[in-house]
């Protein structure tokens, strides 16, 4: 009964951090791909970045969770630019035991990359969507959820 009654304190938290926080100053995004000078069938990585400002962590997208932490997710807005190939892989994610939820989880800390295949269908792609998830941080005993919008089009990158 402890347990429940932990969890849905946990839940109520980070629910209602979720109203109290719109944007989430702990995470700075970067986008790009692993090739360039790319034409109409070609495949392609998009590389997304997130740098976690520190004593902070990123949940990664690798793990299920029906309650309890929210991994990242990716929303990708079809545009006809562009095809997704497969699922969002995290790259080097640590794992650990969470004791409040009692499961294995994985997570970022300093520097979070997750790369989406695709494959260019039109000269003018370019990529749009949201990311979801969850940042924590231990000491203070504080999770925010994040829904993040990204517009990314490598023609006009730096």
């Amino acid at each position: 009964m402890r347990k429940i009654f932990t969890r849905l304190v946990v839940l109520l938290a980070s629910v209602t951090s979720l109203w109290a926080q719109e944007s989430v100053q702990q995470l700075e995004w970067d986008y790009s791909l692993s090739k360039t000078a790319l034409q109409p069938g070609d495949e392609v990585e998009l590389i997304v970045r997130a740098k976690v400002e520190k004593g902070w962590s990123l949940y990664s997208s690798d793990f299920k969770a029906d309650i309890g932490p929210q991994p990242t997710h990716f929303e990708f807005v079809s545009n006809g630019t562009y095809s997704v190939l497969g699922p969002v892989v995290p790259i080097s994610p640590q794992t650990k035991q969470d004791k409040t939820w009692e499961m294995n989880v994985s997570y970022f800390t300093k520097q979070a990359e997750f790369r989406q295949k695709v494959r260019i269908d039109k000269l003018d792609y370019f990529f749009t969507g949201y990311i979801t998830g969850q940042v924590c941080h231990d000491k203070k005993g504080l999770c925010v959820p994040f829904r993040q919008a990204f517009n990314f089009d490598p023609r006009n990158a730096q």
